[in-house]
């Protein structure tokens, strides 16, 4: 993507985000012709831990990407 909008030239700003866990993300920012800020990063590698609130949100397990930790099972339990 970054090639694409060298090409185009488009004004973007890249950053590198490391996470906790050691894996790191990669981000790019950039304005669509309409003024909107654009996001695009390799998200797909870091893990999605959502807060306890959150928590209670059930998410589609089998097909999230990024991976999700939850406690949805803990409340099962309880």
């Amino acid at each position: 993507m970054e090639k694409r909008l060298k090409e185009k030239n488009v004004k973007y700003m890249k950053r590198t985000l490391d996470a906790e866990d050691g894996n790191t993300m990669d981000q790019i920012f950039f304005n669509d012709p309409d003024g909107f800020m654009v996001e695009i990063c390799n998200c797909d590698n870091l893990k999605l831990v959502p807060t306890d609130s959150l928590s209670k949100i059930m998410l589609p397990m089998d097909r999230h990407i990024p991976p999700v930790e939850t406690n949805q099972n803990d409340h099962d339990h309880a």
